[in-house]
């Protein structure tokens, strides 16, 4: 697989990121729906023969993803978090399957128990404040717990992204139900920045697969 078709990522990813800094809305939003299909050029470019059995679930991820960036942008306000929480759930099942599909092993017990212990932190922090979504946080917040502890079992570019993508999610969840947690400047800058990172390293764990009997072009 050719590095040339991770340069869309890169060059959306710093547009994104620069837009964030400079507080340019417009470019912000524009530039964030483009994310994840810059990301899913680099799973698109691979030859068929080179397409490992979690290829398709993992496309599945990003276009999920990709609603969970795109819907809060169309609907009415009150439902805007419903609906980034709805297309990230659907993501982190297809990256469930994704990571199930191929053989692995099993993450160091540190992380478990760090994973563990953050997991049980976050909801017991947010879920309190959370009122009829409570449910709907906790469920998201045991498939986000699935999803990291499961990419670490590929490796350590699995649970870097694994820890990255809880990091993010977990701004977001104390954002919205404990801002005075995290009132801080920039933290938005933070969330993208480790939202793009930890789905980039969740297909560089895709890439890293191989179909059976056969080798993948890189």
């Amino acid at each position: 697989m050719s590095v040339l078709s991770w340069i869309p990522l890169a060059l959306v990813t710093l547009v994104h990121l620069a837009a964030l800094a400079a507080g340019a809305a417009t470019a912000a939003s524009l530039s964030q729906v483009l994310l994840m299909p810059a990301l899913a050029v680099v799973l698109l470019a691979l030859p068929r023969e080179g397409r490992g059995p979690s290829w398709r679930w993992a496309l599945g991820a990003l276009a999920a993803s990709w609603v969970g960036d795109s819907l809060p942008k169309v609907v009415p306000e009150d439902a805007r978090f419903l609906a980034m929480v709805g297309g990230f759930a659907v993501a982190q099942v297809l990256w469930v399957v994704a990571f199930t599909r191929v053989p692995r092993g099993r993450p160091p017990l540190a992380f478990t128990l760090l994973l563990i212990a953050v997991a049980a932190a976050l909801l017991a922090v947010t879920v309190p404040q959370a009122g009829a979504l409570a449910p709907a946080v906790v469920v998201y917040g045991l498939l986000l717990a699935a999803t990291a502890y499961l990419a670490a079992s590929h490796g350590w570019v699995g649970g870097l992204g694994g820890a990255l993508f809880v990091l993010s999610d977990g701004l977001i969840a104390l954002g919205a139900f404990r801002p005075e947690l995290v009132d801080w400047p920039r933290r938005d800058l933070v969330v993208m920045a480790t939202y793009v990172a930890a789905q980039a390293l969740f297909v560089a764990v895709v890439l890293r697969t191989r179909p059976p009997g056969r080798a993948v072009t890189r």
